[in-house]
């Protein structure tokens, strides 16, 4: 399935909705645009897809990524319990680029009550972050000081 990508071919990453165009091919990776955003991923981590009117017709963020509305969940959760600090943070951006780039706007982190060590660090992560545009703290009428609601 990979020997037929090729560049200006749009193209998927496996099991996902965001499709993007390929720039680039070098041995075993692909530069792939998605919208103003370029990501080097292996080849065989995507496939090619054809550009039915019925994906047209979702959400477009620019001609090189469509997003399809219709798989996307309401609003992604990343649950952090278990983690450390360091893989806690290298989750969270992992979430927050791979919501990017499938249009959610709305994000739950679930990070616990504990001793607070994992909520200051996400927080203080997401308060620098470039893609967040603001961050709920807790929401007592649900009972949520163990989870942090981002929106980017």
């Amino acid at each position: 399935m990979c020997s037929n990508i090729a560049i200006g071919n749009y193209v998927r990453i496996k099991n996902q909705a965001a499709i993007g165009q390929v720039i680039s091919i070098h041995l075993h990776k692909v530069l792939i645009a998605f919208g103003k955003l370029h990501f080097y991923l292996p080849l065989q981590s995507v496939e090619n897809v054809t550009f039915p009117s019925s994906i047209r017709k979702n959400r477009s963020l620019s001609n090189n990524l469509t997003i399809d509305t219709r798989s996307m969940p309401a609003d992604p959760i990343l649950d952090l319990h278990g983690f450390n600090k360091a893989q806690a943070l290298c989750a969270l951006e992992k979430f927050l680029n791979h919501a990017l780039l499938l249009g959610h706007c709305r994000l739950k982190i679930i990070h616990g009550q504990g001793k607070g060590i994992l909520r200051s660090a996400v927080r203080h992560y997401l308060n620098g972050h470039p893609l967040v545009k603001g961050i709920t703290l807790q929401s007592p009428v649900h009972c949520m000081a163990g989870m942090t609601i981002v929106e980017i």
